[in-house]
């Protein structure tokens, strides 16, 4: 697997196969989530794949739906 890292525009993306093959997993950062209800800071997976890699249509029910992660705020535990 390739990964490449753009902390310009806080992307990282990786190539689950070889470089310009297979699935490419996009790892977004976002500061105000658009999508986000409460508009927090989020993590954003998007997954795209080369259009004539036919034989990969078998395998999107794997992934299944992608959501954003947010960061939360961490909380005290009581023992």
């Amino acid at each position: 697997m390739i990964a490449h890292y753009d902390d310009y525009n806080g992307m990282f993306e990786v190539d689950l196969w070889e470089e310009g093959k297979g699935f490419i997993l996009y790892l977004n950062h976002e500061y105000d989530y658009e999508l986000d209800p409460e508009r927090r800071e989020a993590l954003v997976p998007a997954l795209s794949r080369n259009e004539r890699d036919h034989f990969l249509d078998a395998c999107y029910s794997s992934f299944g739906p992608l959501d954003h992660f947010v960061r939360r705020k961490a909380q005290n535990k009581r023992l």
